[in-house]
This record gives C-alpha cells, sequence and structure tokens, in this order.
C-alpha cells in the first residue's frame, strides 16, 4: 500500500467514526424520548396514576359539597358507610381483578377471552355480593354501628354497590389488560363526577336517608353501562358482553390463580391501612392526626411505582420473553416519574405539612424523609412482586409481599412507644430496603427463572 492510498484510507476512517459518532449521539439523547412517545407500559402507568388523582380531586369535591349541603351527622354516617363500602370492594374484588391481568392476555381467542372476562366478573360480583350482605348484617344488624344499613332500601343499596364497584373495578383491570388505561380513567371520572349531582337529588329514591349511599350505588351502575357499551373491541375482537358458555371450566381453569392474587394484592395493599391503626393503639389519636397528614403526603410515593408495576405485570403476562426489556423500562418510567416529588418532599416537606397547622411540620418532617427515601426499595419490591405474578410464580410473590408486610408491622409495633410516629418511617424503609437487597441478589433468577 502507497502512502497517499494509506493517508486516504486514515482520512476515511476518520470520516466515518465522525460520522458515527454524530449518529450514536443523537440517538442516545433521543433513546428516552423516543420510548416515552411509543411506550405501551408508559400509556397504562400514566393513565393509572391519572384515573386516581382525578377521582382523588372528585372526590375531594363531592365531600366538600356535602359539608356544605348537610349537617355533620350525616357527612359523618356516610363517610362511615362510603368506608365499609370501599373495604368491602377491596376485600372481595382484588383477586379477580389481578387475575385479569394474568389471563386476558394469554387468551388465544376472543370466546377465550370474553369466558375468562366473565368468571372474573361473576366471582367479583359474587363476592361483592356476599360481603355486602355480611356487612349489613354485621354492621347493620348485629352491633348497630352502621345505622342506615338496617332499613331494606339501605341494604339494597349497599349491596347493589359492592357488586357495582367489584364488577368496575374487573372492567379497569380488563382495559389494563388490553393497553387501554384510558377507558379505566374515563369510567372512573364518570363515576366519582356522577356522584355530586346525584347527592344533591335525593328524591331519586323516596324515603331513602342516606343520600350519600344512593349516590355512590348509582353512579358506579352507570359507569358501568357506559364501560358495556363504550368499551371497543379487544385485540381479539371481543366485547366485554358476558358469555356463560364453558364458565365452569374457566373458573376451575383460574381457581387457584384467583384465590393466590387476591392475597398477593391483600398482603401488599393491608398495610397502608393496619399502620394508622397501630398509631391509636401504640401512641394515641392526638399521634395520629399528625401521622395520617404525613402518611397522605407520602402516598404519592405509593401511587406511582404500583401504577407502572400493574402495567408491567399486564405486560409480562402477555409476553413472558419480554420480561427483561420491560424491567428496564419500568425501572426508568419509575424513576423519572418519582425524582419530582421526592425533591419535593425532601426539601419541601415542612412547608407542604404546615398547610395542616403550625405543628404538623416539627411532628412530621423526619417520617416525611424516610417515606420518601423508601420510594426507591419500595419500587424494587413492587417490580419484582409484578414479574413473580406475571410468571406464574404466585406463591414466591405471595410469600415476599407478605415477609415485607410482616416485618414492616412488627417493627412499628415495636418501635413505637419509644420513638412515636418516626417509628413507622423506620419500620417501613427497614422492611422495603431488606424486600430490595433480596431482589438484588437474586434479580436474575427473579427475571429469567421459571414459573413454579
Amino acid at each position: 500500500m502507497t502512502d497517499e492510498s494509506a493517508t486516504r484510507g486514515e482520512a476515511g476512517a476518520r470520516v466515518r467514526a465522525a460520522e458515527g459518532a454524530r449518529t450514536r449521539a443523537p440517538s442516545a439523547r433521543t433513546w428516552l424520548t423516543t420510548w416515552f412517545a411509543s411506550g405501551e407500559l408508559l400509556r397504562n402507568s400514566v393513565a393509572i396514576m391519572a384515573t386516581t388523582v382525578v377521582t382523588s380531586l372528585f372526590g375531594f369535591v363531592f365531600w366538600l359539597v356535602v359539608a356544605r349541603s348537610s349537617p355533620a351527622w350525616v357527612s359523618g354516617a356516610g363517610a362511615a358507610v362510603v368506608s365499609a363500602l370501599q373495604a368491602t370492594t377491596m376485600f372481595t374484588a382484588v383477586g379477580a381483578a389481578a387475575a385479569m391481568l394474568e389471563w386476558l392476555p394469554r387468551s388465544r381467542s376472543g370466546v377465550e377471552w370474553r369466558r375468562r372476562l366473565t368468571a372474573g366478573v361473576v366471582v367479583a360480583a359474587a363476592g361483592g355480593c356476599l360481603g355486602g350482605l355480611l356487612v349489613v348484617g354485621v354492621l347493620g344488624h348485629l352491633y348497630g354501628t352502621l345505622p342506615a344499613l338496617r332499613s331494606p332500601t339501605g341494604a339494597v343499596l349497599f349491596c347493589l354497590g359492592a357488586v357495582f364497584l367489584a364488577a368496575g373495578i374487573v372492567y379497569d383491570h380488563a382495559a389494563i389488560a388490553e393497553d387501554r388505561a384510558t377507558m379505566m380513567l374515563g369510567r372512573n371520572a364518570l363515576s366519582t363526577a356522577a356522584r355530586i349531582p346525584l347527592v344533591l337529588v335525593p328524591w331519586l329514591l323516596p324515603g331513602t336517608e342516606d343520600r350519600i349511599l344512593t349516590a355512590w350505588t348509582v353512579a358506579a351502575g352507570l359507569s358501568l353501562l357506559v364501560a358495556l357499551t363504550g368499551f371497543r373491541r379487544s385485540a381479539l375482537g371481543s366485547s366485554l358482553r358476558p358469555r356463560s358458555r364453558g364458565l365452569p371450566a374457566a373458573l376451575r381453569e383460574m381457581r387457584q390463580s384467583l384465590w393466590v392474587q387476591h392475597l398477593i394484592t391483600v398482603t401488599g395493599t393491608l398495610g397502608i391501612y393496619l399502620l394508622p391503626l397501630m398509631v391509636v393503639v401504640r401512641v394515641s389519636v392526638v399521634a395520629n392526626a399528625y401521622f395520617y397528614a404525613t402518611w397522605m403526603i407520602g402516598a404519592v410515593f405509593f401511587m406511582i411505582s404500583p401504577a407502572v408495576s400493574t402495567a408491567l405485570f399486564a405486560t409480562c403476562a402477555g409476553n413472558p420473553d419480554a420480561v427483561g426489556s420491560a424491567v428496564r423500562r419500568s425501572a426508568v418510567t419509575i424513576a423519572v416519574l418519582l425524582v419530582v416529588p421526592m425533591v419535593v418532599c425532601l426539601f419541601g416537606g415542612g412547608a407542604l405539612l404546615s398547610l395542616f397547622g403550625p405543628e404538623y411540620p416539627g411532628e412530621g418532617r423526619v417520617l416525611l424523609v424516610l417515606l420518601a427515601l423508601s420510594a426507591v426499595p419500595d419500587a424494587i419490591v413492587n417490580i419484582a412482586v409484578a414479574v413473580l405474578r406475571a410468571t406464574n410464580r404466585l406463591r414466591s410473590a405471595l410469600w415476599f409481599n407478605t415477609a415485607v408486610l410482616v416485618a414492616s408491622l412488627v417493627l412499628s409495633w415495636v418501635l413505637l412507644p419509644a420513638l412515636g410516629i418516626v417509628a413507622v418511617g423506620l419500620a417501613w424503609i427497614a422492611a422495603q430496603t431488606g424486600g430490595a437487597l433480596w431482589v438484588l441478589v437474586f434479580r436474575r433468577r427473579i427475571i429469567t427463572g421459571s414459573a413454579a
């Protein structure tokens, strides 16, 4: 080779290298933008989080209208009944709803898709009805805790409300499984918005004193009708029309999943409901006021990673081979969405707490910092549980969730008398960190392991 050709070769190599660098640099800079614009996982995640935000805003307006238009005893009694209704729905429908994320993406035909969805709705509705009857019997008649449920009208409204809400949750998860979580957003926005005018027209059901329960039940029923008529066909060409033929076989096929998915969801959320009660028992009612206000602000962290993990569950259940890439996208999504709320709570948490009163920053500031820091290990735990659920390792997911729950509750119980509400933050971050470390140690097995 001559010197001249060597020189031309070197120059050409430099030009190609420069062109390659220019080509690689823009793709690296635009990778996140391109992925965010086209990622179904992100769309589902944002729609799920938006559902929580929108329903919370309409809920705030609803209770503001109730407070302005009714005596305090009406608001208090109605809030108690609604809390019982929501608890009944959660403990009876979450298993069937989660099972939809597992089974619908795996359906091979439209008939199979409809049969599985029908099975989930039947299980959730039956559970809601039985749970409603139990609450009416125990809290309405046996103990008299909820007097509104003693009347036949109140009892029927409560049971119907439990059925409507339970079926609605299953349809919401069917929308998530079909990458249409925006339909979940629309249905829930309609349901919560419709309660506001409905609560102002008590003559809808003459003789009914509990306007709040009436508004909730009627709005839930209306939103179901909209979901049934407005849901476009699924990827397999199916609508939401129930299919009873082959239903017993579908129930037998899904029975273990329905039960275990229920337990996984309950163990994953139970701590949120038990910890405030624990603060009351171990410290005081006053301490719980500071704790609950701080817990509500920190709830933003318990909204982001669960929403993304739910979308991850649906994505991986339909395509198990894409677990690795889906996990990476989920981690990036959560990291991006957590940055702003974490910074706000770490550096402006005192200002947020001061909105509740001058003494709240001093009592809850440290707890809020701990909750903010716990968002990272909590996200790792939620992603791992979603992968285990999607790949049919349900027992592993159940034991994992149970271990984290028990650790947070036991540590809180032991530390609360000595440390006050800060103990809950320490217990929470310790339990989540322990779970996250376990995930990091066994990450390869979690992502690539075979179904149990």
